[in-house]
């Protein structure tokens, strides 16, 4: 009795557990991908890191204050102008406060501090592409789990099947009313359900472990994939925008795009920076200290801090560099610079061309794929009924366990065909409304 307590208690817990692991949805799978993603932590520090630069650029306009103090004594014989030697020990020494700022420069410290902070930007759109990607993977990878769990479930079903016309065939041989073949054919079909099945789940447990791998998550067993909302919503949206909307909202969302757009903007600074070169450069500077001599053993020597006051003193300066002659190297940098924009704006022309292209393929992926489903949606239901009749036959002998095996193959295969073309349907869709809207989460940006 307590044994079979126990047995009780346990199965009781494992369904508890079971029920309480957690279902990954889509957008819970993405979240937990980018959260996790060692790249993107990366492309966080480096995004840190830029953020810092663009601080010590805009502080580069401050003033710079320091402070300084020397001292120095000087022990020998010594000549002066008229000739005379002389012992010469003395101690020197000077203190003060010095701060330096520039004054103009072709405002070369303003757009430093521009270019640091679309350097900034530049590693932010950096991690939105490895979002991006990173987010493409995983649909299509959960995707791929769905399907195979859809393969399998049918399989299963397929396979009960099986094993009720074993049943039916081992109880008519039993009694003498089939032959013994009839047994051996129902058992042989229920083999080879049983590797189809085995294939299936094999192909599942590899497309799990391939979307953890991509999640960073180490357990990709306990991986249980469920996502009843996803056909849905997919199902119920539709395109109405035109396909000019399309590409352009497409283009708005690009984070490739943005990021080529932000290194244009990025070189028309660069081009300020290196004009600067040819401009005049002017510092100010202002500065307050004292100074202290002693020579020793001098009389009438002042004492350190009368000295000290007596010697205090500021003075303001403005220096200016004005360029002259620095071998063309503005020129040919200037031209290096109108060069790397013609190779941005190609780029630019080429990521967009393929935008095009993929938007394309897309659409016609999803059209196609749509009326696929629809078509082998209708077969699936005529083959279901048909299996239906040849098993009414077979259980009144009226008909063989081969055209019962035929009926049910032809089943299967109908409805894998059908599963297939509904995860088709779902994958086209689901893309297409990525790269348009740059989320999973559906919204009105194609319906």
């Amino acid at each position: 009795m307590k044994n079979i307590l126990l047995i009780t208690l346990v199965f009781i817990l494992g369904i508890e557990m079971t029920v309480a692991q957690k279902q990954w949805s889509l957008a819970d799978c993405v979240t937990y991908a980018t959260d996790h993603n060692l790249p993107i932590k990366r492309q966080d520090i480096l995004v840190a890191i830029k953020n810092l630069d663009q601080e010590m650029a805009r502080r580069d306009r401050l003033p710079a204050v320091g402070g300084y103090f020397n001292g120095y004594s000087t022990f020998g014989h010594s000549q002066d102008v008229f000739g005379t030697i002389r012992r010469n020990d003395n101690f020197n020494s000077n203190v003060g406060i010095n701060a330096e700022v520039t004054l103009y420069q072709y405002n070369y410290l303003r757009n430093q501090a521009k270019k640091a902070t679309l350097q900034a930007e530049q590693e932010e759109l950096e991690k939105g592409i490895l979002r991006r990607d990173l987010t493409l993977k995983v649909v299509q990878s959960y995707l791929e789990v769905l399907l195979s769990q859809a393969l399998v479930h049918a399989q299963d079903s397929a396979i009960n099947f099986s094993l009720q016309l074993l049943d039916k065939a081992e109880k008519s041989t039993a009694v003498g009313a089939t032959a013994p073949a009839v047994v051996f054919e129902a058992k042989a079909n229920l083999a080879r359900e049983k590797q189809q099945f085995q294939q299936y789940h094999k192909e599942a447990q590899q497309a799990k472990l391939t979307l953890a791998q991509y999640m960073n998550f180490t357990d990709y067993q306990s991986l249980i994939i469920y996502d009843p909302l996803l056909e849905t919503e997919i199902f119920k949206t539709g395109i109405v925008k035109s396909q000019s909307d399309l590409i352009q909202t497409a283009f708005d969302n690009n984070p490739i795009l943005a990021k080529l757009e932000n290194q244009l903007l990025g070189l028309d600074v660069e081009t300020k920076l290196i004009k600067a070169a040819d401009y005049p450069l002017v510092r100010g500077s202002a500065s307050l200290g004292t100074t202290y001599f002693n020579a020793f053993k001098s009389p009438g020597e002042r004492p350190v801090f009368v000295q000290t006051k007596d010697n205090f003193a500021q003075q303001l300066a403005i220096a200016v560099t004005v360029p002259i002659f620095n071998k063309g190297k503005t020129k040919r940098q200037l031209q290096q610079i109108t060069f790397r924009k013609q190779e941005i704006e190609l780029l630019s022309d080429y990521e967009k061309l393929q935008q095009v292209q993929i938007l394309e393929k897309l659409n016609l992926d999803w059209i196609e794929s749509k009326q696929q489903y629809d078509i082998s949606t209708e077969a699936f239901a005529a083959t279901k009924e048909s299996l239906e009749y040849s098993r009414l036959s077979f259980m009144a002998g009226k008909a063989s366990i081969y055209d019962i095996n035929n009926s049910k193959n032809n089943l299967i295969k109908s409805e894998s065909d059908m599963i297939r073309a509904r995860y088709n349907t779902l994958f086209s869709l689901l893309m297409l409304h990525y790269q348009v809207s740059g989320a999973i989460k559906f919204s009105n940006h194609i319906h």
